[in-house]
């Protein structure tokens, strides 16, 4: 498995990146408040992770509980519909936020079982504006023996109001949010930008991920 496949795995699976990716080390002493908001984020998370005596049900609600409270699920679905949100009724817009956030974290905590001990470091954070940060990280082995040509990860940590939440995150080169935006873009176009049903395809996507939890 390469490199940024291995990032892949982690970063679907951990969960902090939406929170759970794995353990950060200790930051840079002079973090900045976007630093230390995904640090303590995914030390939360690790804990979840980590904690053996907490059954896999009650893990698996813990992490979505988690997920909810980092992540800005709104603001990424708004930027999936594109230019259909200021088309859509705000009814459907609201639904589609909804099941769009209930598919984010089913997706996540889906992958939890291949949590394999990898962890991330902080190596900083570039300032966007007053309210738009990219913090970096870098993949760490479980064994910690330092990579001469760590894979990358980027995390696009929006703040509004002091409240931070992650929008989007990239490995190798490729940004998540942006996939799933071309994704549901490709659907609108083939479906006359019905935003209903697309809700529709993301609740039934939401049931086929917890079907095998629910077995």
């Amino acid at each position: 498995m390469t490199k940024v496949r291995q990032g892949l795995a982690v970063f679907v699976r951990g969960a902090a990146v939406f929170a759970l990716l794995a353990l950060f080390t200790q930051a840079a002493s002079a973090a900045t408040p976007a630093e230390t908001f995904v640090q303590q984020s995914v030390d939360r998370g690790v804990a979840l992770l980590t904690d053996k005596a907490l059954p896999s049900d009650q893990r698996r609600a813990q992490v979505e509980d988690l997920l909810g409270t980092i992540m800005n699920t709104r603001r990424l679905a708004l930027f999936c519909l594109g230019k259909v949100a200021a088309t859509a009724s705000p009814a459907d817009v609201d639904a589609f936020a909804t099941a769009f956030r209930a598919f984010t974290m089913a997706r996540y905590t889906s992958m939890l079982g291949y949590y394999g001990g990898e962890t991330l470091k902080v190596t900083g954070s570039t300032e966007r504006s007053a309210t738009d940060h990219v913090v970096s990280a870098v993949l760490v082995s479980p064994s910690g023996v330092a990579d001469p040509d760590p894979v990358a990860v980027l995390f696009r940590v929006l703040n509004e109001g002091d409240n931070y939440g992650v929008v989007d995150a990239g490995i190798g080169g490729v940004w998540f949010g942006m996939a799933q935006r071309d994704d549901i873009q490709g659907f609108l176009a083939s479906n006359n930008n019905d935003v209903p049903k697309l809700t529709a395809r993301m609740i039934q996507m939401t049931a086929n991920l917890k079907a095998p939890a629910a077995q």
